[in-house]
């Protein structure tokens, strides 16, 4: 009986010894609203309701740890201010309820070439709004909080400190009072020593950059995501080409593993212009052990469409191939020529990113796993067309 306790304490013991702690990371595009998507959203009492864009994919966001690019403002109307969509963004504040509702967002990017839009005071007023909806942002300097800072959130007791910086703005406003996190070394220099103050188990850099519309990172993406890596970061993801670019894995010298998303491509647009109707969900999954070790441990991806059912609404559309995740999701309304089209679209949208045919445990492709660490992404295709 007592050897029978001391194997049960011995097994007890060493279970707890080696219990890790693990956290998914989902990462998806540039959230706009264009005229059209206004117009589909808007009722005949003047109240909108955008929800119909993403009612058929609520599913692939329960309980996860979502962040995404805000490429609008929320500037309000009156004083001669409208909604609008492009060039000068202005979207109704009852977006945030989707955002939230909808996709279940725990991290917006604002560090983008559209957040100056409606001036300054568009720019404050936005981040006021998403702080009356419980949103969290990141990318401005403003009151009390510094240019070039960092944010901590916990994802089911891995701490992740982000940080997010753009290429630039299309509007500089005359007024000072809110400052754009600018990619320069010196500034993400400085955003990676703030992250590191908040004791961070890992740090993820968010950038806006890219040249629009092509397929491969510009020396300058590459030089921004080479200072985070220098510095720190873990994982980068990008944002702005509104197309999408491949993602790389690297292994470090001391065999930690590193990636890149380059580009996510549009989440949700009336961008009609192939291939900017297609995007993915990116998935990051971190493992800590008991000695406070973090280490990337996979990553996957869901390949998405937006389709057009009518002429100006939009529906962003599941585009994989996974059995479990077709039964979940609403396919109701498409044809099945239209299905099959969406379909034709991911497996290029896949072999584009060079993820493999099999799924993780939550249904997404793989790009790369750290049970085979030495199989990476490689596209088969230019293009994802």
């Amino acid at each position: 009986m007592r050897k029978l306790c001391i194997l049960l304490m011995l097994f007890i013991f060493c279970g707890c010894a080696y219990s890790e702690t693990r956290a998914r990371f989902l990462f998806i595009g540039d959230i706009m609203v264009h005229d059209q998507q206004l117009d589909a959203a808007k009722h005949k009492d003047g109240t909108y309701d955008f929800s119909p864009s993403f009612r058929r994919i609520k599913p692939l966001f329960n309980d996860t740890f979502l962040v995404g690019n805000l490429e609008t403002v929320f500037a309000g109307t009156g004083k001669k201010l409208r909604y609008a969509g492009f060039p000068f963004f202005n979207t109704p504040d009852i977006f945030t309820e989707n955002l939230s509702n909808d996709l279940g967002v725990d991290l917006l990017t604002l560090a983008n070439n559209h957040i100056f839009d409606r001036g300054s005071a568009g720019a404050r007023r936005t981040t006021e709004v998403l702080d009356s909806a419980d949103l969290n942002w990141l990318g401005l300097g403003l009151d009390d909080i510094p240019s070039n800072d960092a944010v901590i959130l916990d994802n089911n007791g891995i701490r992740a400190a982000f940080i997010n910086h753009s290429y630039g703005s299309n509007e500089w406003p005359k007024s000072s009072d809110v400052h754009l996190n600018t990619i320069s070394d010196i500034n993400i220099t400085q955003s990676m020593a703030r992250a590191k103050s908040l004791s961070p188990d890992i740090i993820i850099a968010l950038f806006h950059w890219g040249n629009e519309y092509h397929y491969k990172p510009n020396v300058h993406q590459k030089k921004a995501a080479e200072r985070a890596f220098n510095e720190g970061a873990a994982l980068v993801v990008g944002t702005h080409p509104h197309v999408l670019q491949p993602v790389e894995v690297r292994i470090e010298s001391d065999d930690s593993v590193k990636a890149v998303a380059w580009s996510l491509g549009n989440f949700v647009s009336f961008q009609r212009t192939r291939p900017r109707e297609r995007s993915i969900i990116f998935s990051a999954e971190f493992v800590k052990d008991d000695n406070g070790s973090t280490r990337l441990a996979g990553l996957g991806i869901v390949p998405l469409y937006v389709v057009a059912p009518g002429s100006k609404r939009t529906e962003v559309t599941y585009a994989g191939t996974n059995e479990t995740l077709l039964k979940s999701l609403d396919f109701e309304g498409l044809s099945k020529s239209q299905v099959n089209n969406v379909r034709s679209i991911g497996r290029s949208v896949i072999e584009f990113l060079g993820a493999r045919k099999d799924f993780d445990g939550y249904g997404f492709n793989i790009l790369w796993t750290e049970e085979s660490p030495d199989i990476f992404p490689k596209s088969k295709r230019k293009s994802p067309m």
